[in-house]
């Protein structure tokens, strides 16, 4: 091998090493990038552009919140233009809820558990493709029946429109449902989700001043440094702020202790 070529290899080598993956291309990216995208990939879902939108990532920083605000400004009401499934959810479950608004948004809330049924997975792959026709299919000798205790059909072609909010990390959800839909993963370090909360700290429960609000939040980065298991979130810093608000001796201790994970 001529040195010329060794030397175009060992560049392409080098260059192939610094391509950067998923992971280090999200430390990098800016919270407020992350919610601007999520909150126009929503929009695309609202105004019929795209049919599905899977939204992961860490509990606590606001996807529903932002989901639901976006819904609300395009003037979607809850109930008549889009309905809002929370919970646990069985794959009969979900079948009926796609029949049942089968023309309609949904939102699915925290509903992981239909990741650990594999008819709940296949109707959910359904659901999200981009296909124009989506059939919805039940097969089983038993069939569904409605609230009402009718029969309903073993399949139908679903028009609606969903949003798949989840806990999980983006890598735990099937890789089948990652490819029909939109995906958009909201997981920040602990430095993102502090800028995070700066930056919205006036947001956040607006009645209360900004210097008690800065000292709670203060009171949760110290909690964070000094102990293990803390729950870095904006709950955890609802929490801080209403026990500062309260003036108590012990403050500081007392947001320590409800910020902690337990194990």
């Amino acid at each position: 091998m001529n040195l010329t070529k060794k030397n175009r290899d060992m560049k392409t080598k080098k260059k192939e090493s610094t391509k950067m993956n998923f992971k280090s291309m999200q430390t990098k990216k800016r919270p407020s990038v992350m919610f601007d995208d999520m909150n126009n990939l929503t929009k695309m879902v609202a105004n019929n552009i795209s049919p599905s939108l899977v939204i992961t990532g860490q509990p606590g920083l606001g996807k529903t919140f932002n989901v639901c605000k976006t819904l609300d400004e395009l003037g979607l009401q809850e109930d008549i233009d889009f309905v809002h499934v929370k919970g646990r959810c069985t794959a009969a479950g979900m079948f009926i809820t796609l029949f049942e608004n089968q023309d309609k948004l949904i939102i699915f809330d925290d509903c992981d558990s239909v990741f650990k049924d594999v008819d709940g997975v296949n109707l959910l792959k359904g659901a999200l493709d981009s296909y124009d026709k989506r059939v919805i299919t039940w097969m089983t000798a038993k069939g569904l029946k409605d609230q009402e205790g009718e029969l309903l059909p073993r399949s139908f072609n679903f028009t609606g429109k969903i949003i798949f909010i989840s806990n999980l990390p983006i890598a735990k959800v099937d890789s089948a449902i990652r490819s029909r839909s939109f995906v958009l993963d909201i997981s920040l370090t602990s430095e993102q989700l502090m800028k995070r909360m700066r930056d919205l700290l006036a947001k956040v429960e607006p009645e209360v001043d900004m210097k008690t609000k800065r000292e709670a939040l203060s009171a949760l980065k110290g909690a964070f440094k000094k102990f293990e298991g803390v729950e870095l979130n904006f709950r955890s810093l609802i929490k801080a702020i209403r026990i500062r608000q309260m003036g108590f001796t012990n403050w500081r201790a007392m947001i320590a202790e409800q910020v902690m994970g337990v194990k």
